[in-house]
């Protein structure tokens, strides 16, 4: 079924519900049992759907208002009727996928939250960080970690596989039921659930007993954790599920799992400040005292955690550094200092750490990691200690589910001389099904023009080490063989004044006689009588010359902003110099412009200044195609920073020619800018 009607399907079950069942716990617990009963009714399985708690202690306990959430459960059952049979067969990933709708009021209350300042703490970071994996991205990120290893220990048919990336790797023997898998943050088990399926197909290749086949995969091959107990019993329900698709007798044979979840821990061993905050860290703590009680939870989450595996693969949760709770910073940094910007940068470190030192990994993240400053330490131990194998780079706005851009990737945890293919497919629009049928395209002929192959150590020769993987040789010897514009001029960023409604005027709506204009520097006398000077903030696409509509309050030298703790006052010797400027967010390509003396400037319309005779040179060079290609390159991301554009190699050659021209452009673009009223500088229009 499409999405959007399985969405309005599970909205309508929500609404049902919302005032019936007096809590969010209860709602829960009636979605889940009635999806649960849903999908056992639809696959025919020989399970008391009225008994679940007898069937399945751990995934459904009893409750004291079993009743009421019975016939609750019961409705949902019916209403999910709606979605027919066949989208239920041996599908048991889907009541994930619902339950992502199912809880979207919670999401969005969390998200909400951050537009009103309200840091992700332990009471909101499930809701605000599960996204459910599409299942072909699950397939990719399995067959080329957990597929591999078994191409690798146990000379498995890998052809089958249809995600499967062909590669040469050494054989190290090792027998099937030795094999670890580990999701670290398991969600709904969508991930535990697709290696499952490889562990059954290899035990069968190798002519395992079906139900013997299910009992050692699900007991010695995949383990699971997840900060929430929710996803901790949804996943074993799918697990049990999958497993009974191959041998339904499994139903019967009340088989522990290794699945667990992170909810009070701390207190619950002898050692129990290992475990401090345990319901908002996760997997992301590093317990290193064994509980003195064995068979505990704590003691089962210890042993996870500190056991090594042949591979990890996750989509682990989103969240920047500036939203989270003061907890959940304060250890981020403490622990994961190289790879604190974000939630899944932190994650992607610790995966390192429990996967084997051959052992395979396999993330889907946002693709900002690639490319931006924040992330090069982490960017850099991956290129040089550990290899990326494959990556898929997704259309900008295909996984409308994560609401940022994303990318699947997978890598050995050891360095080999293995290159990594890389799927560029950020132009072919149409959604996630599209990007499917292109991936798949490009496994099957990887010599189309959207595949590439490259060392990602060669990355660390770049400026920042971004991942540009497209780049030739050739321009990639541009920047050891050329010098950086930073050091022929002065790319800077300004101010940031925290409050820029109460600063910021648009030209036309202040006191003209108290504008300061053309200054060549601050004289803070003079800002007590005119104390709106014009103002660099950046803007929309434009070369040459143009949005120059803003002025700034700079009374008493901006002793109003100097006194906002969290305001930036950047870059002061550089006020009121003559420039270029450009707009460091934009939605479109980057454009510089050139602008005159008595200027303030912003940290969003960073500027360049000490251009020397190379004012016109430089305007032309980045304002061409040539920028655009090589720096649209390097940076794919819209932010345009000034650390990011110093390091852009110049070929300067004095030209008369090129000055020239660039003057022109810079008067056309000035003539038709003044030619409209909002400009400073209109003196009638041009029909006149």
């Amino acid at each position: 079924m499409k999405r959007s009607s399985l969405k309005n399907i599970t909205e309508a079950v929500k609404n049902e519900f919302r005032s019936a069942l007096d809590s969010d716990e209860l709602r829960f617990e009636a979605f889940f049992r009635g999806a649960a009963m849903r999908y056992i009714a639809a696959n025919k399985l020989q399970i008391d759907k009225t008994a679940l708690s007898d069937a399945f202690p751990e995934v459904f306990p009893r409750l004291t208002v079993e009743s009421a959430v019975i016939s609750a459960s019961d409705k949902v059952c019916k209403m999910l009727g709606d979605i027919p049979d066949e989208s239920w067969k041996s599908n048991v990933q889907l009541i994930g996928r619902l339950y992502q709708y199912f809880n979207s009021d919670a999401k969005e209350a969390a998200l909400s939250g951050l537009k009103r300042n309200v840091k992700v703490g332990a009471e909101n970071i499930s809701a605000a960080t599960q996204i459910f994996t599409p299942q072909w991205i699950v397939r990719y990120m399995t067959e080329n970690t957990l597929g591999q290893a078994f191409s690798s220990v146990c000379g498995f048919d890998t052809s089958n596989l249809p995600y499967h990336i062909q590669r040469d790797t050494e054989a190290i023997p090792c027998a099937p039921e030795d094999i670890t898998f580990l999701d670290p943050c398991m969600g709904s088990g969508n991930i535990l659930t697709a290696a499952l399926d490889l562990f059954m197909e290899l035990y069968i290749s190798r002519g395992y007993d079906r139900l013997e086949a299910a009992k050692l995969a699900l007991t010695r091959n995949i383990f699971g954790l997840d900060i929430d107990s929710r996803m901790r019993r949804m996943s074993h329900f799918a697990l049990i599920m999958k497993a009974a698709d191959y041998a339904p007798e499994i139903l019967s044979c009340n088989i522990e799992l290794n699945l667990w979840d992170t909810e009070d821990l701390a207190g619950a061993d002898d050692f129990s400040q290992q475990f401090e905050g345990s319901e908002l860290f996760g997997s992301l703590l590093r317990p290193t005292i064994p509980p003195k009680t064995h068979g505990t939870k704590a003691a089962k989450v210890y042993e996870l955690l500190t056991r090594k595996y042949d591979a990890v693969v996750t989509n682990p949760p989103y969240l920047s550094c500036g939203n989270m709770s003061s907890q959940l910073l304060c250890f981020i940094k403490a622990n994961y200092p190289d790879s604190r910007a974000d939630l899944f940068s932190a994650f992607i470190q610790r995966c390192t750490e429990l996967a084997k030192p051959v052992g395979y990994l396999g993330f889907l993240t946002p693709f900002v990691w690639l490319f931006i400053q924040s992330y090069e330490k982490l960017r850099r131990m991956m290129f040089t200690e550990r290899t990326l194998e494959s990556l898929v780079q997704f259309e900008y706005s295909a996984f409308e589910e994560a609401t940022v851009p994303v990318c699947a990737f997978t890598m050995r945890n050891c360095k080999t001389e293995c290159k990594g293919v890389y799927f560029r497919l950020t132009d072919f629009r149409g959604g996630l099904e599209v990007q499917r049928e292109k991936l798949l395209e490009a496994i099957a002929s990887p010599d189309c023009n959207y595949v590439f192959k490259a060392d990602a150590e060669d990355f660390c020769k770049l400026p920042n080490a971004p991942a540009a993987y497209w780049l030739s040789e050739n321009v990639r010897g541009l920047f050891s063989k050329y010098p950086p514009l930073g050091s022929i001029a002065a790319p800077r960023k300004g101010n940031s004044t925290s409050d820029n409604d109460r600063f910021l005027r648009l030209w036309f709506e202040v006191d003209k006689n108290k504008l300061n204009l053309d200054s060549s520097y601050i004289d803070r006398a003079e800002t007590l009588k005119k104390r709106w000077f014009p103002y660099n903030k950046g803007g929309g696409y434009r070369k040459w010359y143009g949005f120059n509509d803003y002025v700034i309050d700079w009374f008493d030298d901006g002793a109003e902003i100097r006194a906002i703790p969290t305001a930036v006052v950047a870059n002061y010797r550089y006020f009121t110099k003559a420039g270029l400027t450009w707009s460091t967010l934009t939605s479109g390509k980057f454009s510089i412009r050139e602008f005159r003396k008595g200027y303030i400037f912003d940290n969003g319309g960073c500027c360049i200044f000490d251009l020397g005779g190379k004012k016109h040179f430089i305007c032309a060079l980045l304002n061409s195609k040539v920028f655009a290609y090589i720096f649209g390159q390097l940076n794919p991301t819209l932010n345009f920073q000034s650390g990011e554009v110093a390091k852009f190699p110049v070929i300067y050659k004095k030209s008369a020619e090129v000055d020239e021209l660039a003057a022109e452009c810079v008067e056309i673009s000035r003539a038709e800018y003044d030619s409209f009223e909002t400009s400073r500088d209109f003196k009638k229009h041009p029909l006149i």
